[in-house]
């Protein structure tokens, strides 16, 4: 199998780039490294002159790209999903080197897909979008805050995947769980808790995207997402049929603002 074969399970996920150029650049960047699925969200003009002469030899990838409306929708399918950032936020698991994050998108199981996504060029991710990533990861640097521009950042985790063809082991035949089936399973748990008159100290935002951090730490198989529906499923039944008063319930805290 070839290289570009290899990284066809793969896609790489711009977040509402604005400028045309950039686009062409990291489809020009993708064609170098083998990779050859492109998703765009909310894109500017991608097939404008700039787009086109920025891409120079990659217009298959350029005019073939993806155009969704949403993060969501782009990653829908996916197993796992990487998504870049240059600095740790409060509430995240700990930042991975591209090295790491291209190993486990090379070992997904036959079948399954991975994305690695880009945010905008001005100010990245929202919270909420990066708490969409099982995994996140960063361009080590020599200075504080690094300004890498798409490119040259799809060169850099291109090239990672690229070696990690020759280098990963060989794919388990894991059953993963699809990025959309994921994102339903924590809509389960966020409605049982409000059945329940589950009320956190603080946001409640915050205490859900707990939940998520504590869940992005291992690749969740189907059949964990379905135990954790059945877990749901109980309380719905219970709730369904004795009730719950909530009034007495609105003093459930948890300790830890971001536990």
């Amino acid at each position: 199998m070839s290289e570009t074969d290899a990284l066809k399970h793969i896609r790489l996920v711009l977040v509402e780039p604005k400028q045309p150029g950039n686009i062409g650049s990291v489809a020009r960047a993708m064609k170098n490294m083998g990779l050859s699925r492109l998703y765009l969200v909310n894109p500017a003009d991608h097939t404008c002159g700039d787009a086109r002469a920025m891409a120079h030899g990659s217009g298959d990838i350029l005019y073939g790209a993806t155009v969704v409306d949403s993060l969501a929708e782009a990653l829908t399918g996916t197993s796992l999903v990487v998504g870049t950032s240059h600095r740790l936020r409060r509430g995240f698991n700990s930042l991975h080197p591209p090295s790491e994050a291209a190993k486990q998108l090379i070992a997904l199981p036959p079948g399954m897909e991975g994305a690695i996504v880009f945010g905008r060029e001005e100010n990245g991710f929202t919270n909420d979008e990066l708490h969409m990533c099982q995994m996140i990861t960063r361009v080590p640097s020599a200075v504080l805050y690094p300004s890498l521009n798409l490119s040259q950042a799809t060169v850099i985790y291109g090239y990672e995947l690229f070696q990690a063809v020759h280098t990963a082991p060989e794919p388990t035949d894991r059953d993963l769980a699809p990025h959309d089936e994921i994102e339903t399973m924590y809509g389960h748990i966020q409605v049982g808790l409000d059945k329940l008159g589950f009320v956190a100290r603080h946001n409640p935002r915050t205490f859900m995207n707990s939940i998520r951090r504590i869940f992005d730490r291992t690749q969740l198989e189907r059949r964990d997402v379905a135990t954790i529906h059945q877990i749901f499923r109980q309380i719905d039944r219970f709730v369904s049929r004795h009730g719950i008063d909530t009034t007495s319930h609105t003093q459930i805290e948890t300790e830890d603002e971001e536990l």
